[in-house]
């Protein structure tokens, strides 16, 4: 299971495939059903479009499928959804092939041209004109289900979300790289927040590690780290990482096979290595 995926992003791109199948049902209830080479050269786009889309939802239920969104109450039924949106991808995308194969192209079979080729030909036509113009109506009405599936499986995962504790809806999301940079840093010895003399705010780290305030921001926002208010900011205020901001970076080292050690645990480690070695550590 992965945890780095922005299920907001997975909502947007399942909205976005809504409008691609919707798209794709156009230009299908717009195709004329008229056997020959002309109908090949208009349909082949379209099989090639339709069996993209199959791979973009299928890709979309093995995102989702393996992430913490599994855990959330309610994320079964739309996960069940996906897979039949894939189903009924599938089943369009066969529709049209369909209609192209019973296309009837003009070509000369076993034996040469015929005296009558031109009767058989129409008579071929008038036969499978019927058929293709079935197999486009019911690849159109699947494509149709297709983007309405779509749409409702995004709103249903969105709200699906929205129910979630708030707690839950920060674990879903994990760290990004900048905000476990971020707590990296500061689990080696913490920072100090301060004002300057022209007003404005930074951070300042041991190890000079740029944190900048929105960062900052949005870990105290999430309880991942804990700024000393009693201090007045100008003399600068210290920040630590909380119980919650090292299971985060427990976490995330879990999830993408980071192997930062805080310095904590890295002058543990020196304290037991020969002396050699450890001048070795320092000058890299």
């Amino acid at each position: 299971m992965t945890t780095d995926i922005d299920l907001n992003e997975q909502i947007y791109h399942l909205r976005h495939l809504g409008d691609d199948f919707m798209a794709l049902h156009d230009r299908v209830r717009g195709l004329a059903a008229a056997p020959g080479t002309e109908t090949l050269r208009q349909l082949a786009p379209l099989v090639f479009k339709s069996q993209e889309l199959v791979g973009k939802v299928l890709l979309s239920l093995s995102a989702l499928g393996g992430s913490p969104y599994a855990a959330v109450i309610g994320s079964r039924q739309s996960l069940r959804g996906l897979g039949g949106l894939v189903a009924d991808a599938s089943q369009a995308s066969w529709g049209l092939a369909q209609a192209l194969a019973v296309n009837p192209l003009d070509g000369i079979g076993f034996g040469g041209p015929s005296h009558d080729e031109d009767n058989i030909r129409n008579a071929r036509h008038a036969r499978d004109t019927p058929e293709m113009a079935g197999h486009l109506g019911d690849a159109a009405w699947d494509l149709n289900v297709c983007a309405a599936s779509c749409h409702q499986l995004a709103t249903g995962i969105s709200h699906d979300l929205e129910r979630a504790l708030p707690t839950t809806r920060q674990a879903l999301q994990g760290i990004s790289p900048t905000q476990y940079e971020a707590l990296t840093s500061l689990a080696k010895g913490g920072a100090t927040i301060q004002t300057r003399d022209r007003g404005s705010t930074i951070v300042l780290t041991p190890d000079h590690t740029l944190i900048t305030i929105a960062t900052f921001q949005s870990l105290d926002k999430r309880g991942l780290v804990h700024l000393d208010t009693s201090i007045p900011l100008h003399q600068g205020r210290g920040i630590t990482v909380t119980a919650e901001g090292h299971r985060a970076l427990a976490q995330h080292r879990a999830r993408t096979g980071a192997t930062t050690v805080p310095a904590a645990a890295s002058t543990a480690a020196a304290a037991t290595m020969p002396t050699v070695a450890v001048k070795r550590e320092v000058r890299r």
